[in-house]
């Protein structure tokens, strides 16, 4: 599911969202400065004392990620793709887009027919051939780190992040769980404000089973089942291009894991780190079966699988996919099939004896109303560079998914079940 997957056709995205204006970050960092300052040391002459106060203002506003921005009415955004290498992901050439107090200035591509296109379709002034040097010349405060493909996204996030940008990422965050950990404590050096493309939590529906969840319309969870979409990339390649989003949404449902356990085949037989390869994307992967479970607090266990098969079950036909999910409950089931969408039994069980039961559609829960800036992915970054919230997909949640594949890999290897957070981080396919 990509992000026009979410919007009418034509990028053409309205939201109705009031904009409020809240205090400028300058102002607010010299009224913090005004409540904290210390009294006059005894012995320090007031003059010495107030030009030493002056500079450590200076040194913390200078210091303060996106100050200058964040006090104008205009904030410059900047895309970042890579045409044949990734492209623009689901359409985030224009996540930053139409957002009000948005202003989007350039676009980076080593590919110059790609980068006049991405410039047409963001509507920015500028392109460039190399990202670096479009950091350094336009020094965006906003960055969508636009291009699919993995493998670059901790260099550019780096630099972008180094460059005083807030980014805007597609999934998944990174190829490997170090280079998660090194994004996310740049991100919180700089204090930099970050979002991640897992896209369902921005998503009604999934927002509307979250709070149902939260309700006890399915009474107590028992279990879930996640399935992979399971096309050419079953396997290893699918648990990361795609399983990601389905572990970041089993930790947004049921909370962060505290265990792993997981099997990996390739070709029937147990994987080993020698069947480490490249996938069809440049993404290290291993095994084309896989088949793990997560538990979570209050005994809730999750499994997910991707299982290659020798008919045509990797090739499926027509708009419905394989990739869907099952949330039984000691009450109701919930299921999500992807070209098909949402539906619940008003049963636990997925056969019932009266052969009466039907699947329906899910109501309406009377839980509290999402946040404007919780549908928009773009609006949900700029929200917390005003406010200083944090975003509802951050690189730490972003990172989290890469350390539940990393995992996943972990614990086939190892033979054992692995427990959360990882104690070891390093690459287990390296």
């Amino acid at each position: 599911m990509g992000f026009l997957h979410s919007f009418p056709p034509g990028g053409h995205y309205t939201f109705g969202v009031k904009r409020t204006h809240p205090l400028p970050v300058a102002a607010a960092t010299f009224r913090g400065i005004a409540r904290t300052s210390p009294r006059v040391p005894i012995g320090l002459p007031r003059r010495r004392f107030l030009a030493r106060a002056g500079a450590a203002a200076v040194a913390a506003i200078s210091s303060a990620p996106f100050l200058g921005a964040a006090a104008s009415a205009t904030l410059r955004a900047a895309i970042i793709g890579q045409t044949g290498g990734g492209d623009y992901g689901h359409g985030y050439d224009r996540i930053l887009s139409e957002i009000e107090g948005v202003e989007v200035v350039a676009v980076a591509d080593p590919d110059s027919v790609g980068r006049e296109q991405a410039i047409a379709r963001s509507g920015a002034r500028r392109g460039y051939g190399d990202f670096r040097e479009m950091l350094a010349r336009e020094r965006p405060d906003l960055v969508s780190i636009a291009f699919r493909h993995p493998r670059s996204h901790t260099a550019v996030a780096l630099a972008a992040i180094e460059a005083g940008a807030h980014l805007f990422i597609e999934k998944p965050l990174t190829e490997t769980l170090p280079e998660a950990d090194r994004v996310v404590a740049a991100a919180k050096q700089k204090g930099t404000h970050t979002v991640v493309a897992h896209n369902r939590r921005y998503g009604a529906d999934f927002q509307k089973v979250r709070a149902l969840l939260k309700e006890g319309f399915l009474g107590r969870v028992r279990e879930a089942h996640f399935h992979g979409k399971q096309d050419h990339r079953a396997g290893g390649e699918d648990l990361l291009v795609l399983g990601t989003h389905d572990f970041d949404l089993m930790r947004w449902l049921f909370g962060d894991p505290q265990w792993c356990s997981a099997t990996v085949l390739v070709g029937g037989r147990h994987a080993s780190r020698a069947d480490a390869r490249d996938g069809r994307e440049p993404i290290r992967v291993m095994g084309d079966t896989v088949r793990a479970q997560f538990g979570f607090a209050e005994n809730v266990a999750a499994t997910w699988e991707s299982v290659s098969a020798k008919d045509a079950w990797n090739q499926p036909p027509g708009p419905r996919e394989h990739w869907s999910f099952e949330i039984l409950g000691t009450r109701r089931v919930l299921a999500y099939q992807s070209g098909v969408g949402f539906a619940f039994l008003d049963s636990p069980y997925l056969l019932h004896p009266a052969n009466d039961l039907k699947w329906q559609p899910l109501p309406t829960p009377a839980g509290e109303t999402v946040p404007a800036h919780h549908t928009h992915m773009g609006r949900d970054l700029v929200h917390g560079v005003r406010t200083g919230e944090s975003a509802l997909c951050s690189a730490q949640d972003g990172a989290w998914a890469i350390e539940m594949v990393t995992a996943v890999y972990q614990a086939h290897l190892n033979q054992r079940r692995v427990s959360f957070p990882l104690a070891d981080r390093t690459d287990p396919l390296a």
